[in-house]
């Protein structure tokens, strides 16, 4: 801090007062543009919690699944991250919108697998929900200090209620969810990940840049269909 205000009195030793403050709003003017997404809630990071609905006595397994999620954006590019078995086990995916690309990793004991498909395409981790019914109704709450509104999920007997804000700007947030049709980032929803029934509900969102190397694909992953990464996913579970 103090290395840059010593830099700006040298600068206006050398330039007129005019010039002077000029070049200062310049300088003000492109700290403020790095920050700009984020204070517009177009770049952070999203913290879920992971709550498992099955009995651990009738799935053992649970016991050892992730019990939170990470959700960057930026500039419409997302990634999720969710980890388990003390680093064993994690899967990824990224999204970029504007390339209509989705990249899911996959990482469980030695093996490391991609797959590659777009966003309208079926992903990898959740299980589809063929036929779920989105009812809007009313109805706010507030999650991790961000308003929510409220929608309620139709799917064969079953109904859970929703709720996604739109105060933080992503497109196409709901890519590899059921309920893509919702144009909101989802805080608060119910899923199946791998026959397993979880809720998810975000705790914490971090208003912060995303460093580029986060949409970046680690070197080792090979390339499979995704008919083969869920072979290796169930093959543990």
């Amino acid at each position: 801090m103090w290395n840059n205000i010593i830099f700006l009195y040298d600068m206006k030793a050398k330039y007129t007062n005019k010039t002077f403050l000029i070049v200062f709003s310049v300088i003000l003017s492109l700290l403020a543009s790095c920050r700009s997404d984020v204070s517009k809630g177009k770049e952070g990071i999203i913290h879920y919690e992971l709550t498992y609905l099955d009995d651990e006595t009738a799935n053992p397994i649970i016991t050892f699944l992730p019990n939170t999620m990470q959700y960057s954006f930026k500039d419409d590019r997302t990634v999720q991250k969710v980890e388990g078995w003390g680093g064993v086990f994690k899967m990824v995916g990224i999204s970029d919108n504007e390339k209509d690309s989705v990249i899911a990793l996959m990482k469980i004991l030695g093996e490391k697998y991609q797959y590659r498909c777009g966003l309208g395409d079926d992903s990898f981790g959740y299980d589809p929900l063929e036929g779920v019914k989105i009812e809007y109704v009313d109805g706010t709450k507030e999650i991790a200090g961000y308003k929510c509104k409220k929608a309620i999920a139709k799917y064969k007997d079953q109904t859970f209620d929703l709720y996604y804000t739109e105060e933080i700007k992503i497109k196409e947030a709901n890519w590899n969810t059921p309920y893509k049709e919702v144009k909101g980032v989802l805080m608060e929803y119910q899923i199946n990940m791998f026959n397993i029934n979880t809720k998810i509900v975000a705790k914490e969102i971090e208003k912060i840049e995303v460093a580029e190397t986060e949409f970046e694909i680690p070197e080792g992953f090979l390339k499979v269909d995704k008919k083969k990464i869920e072979e290796s996913v169930f093959k543990f579970m």
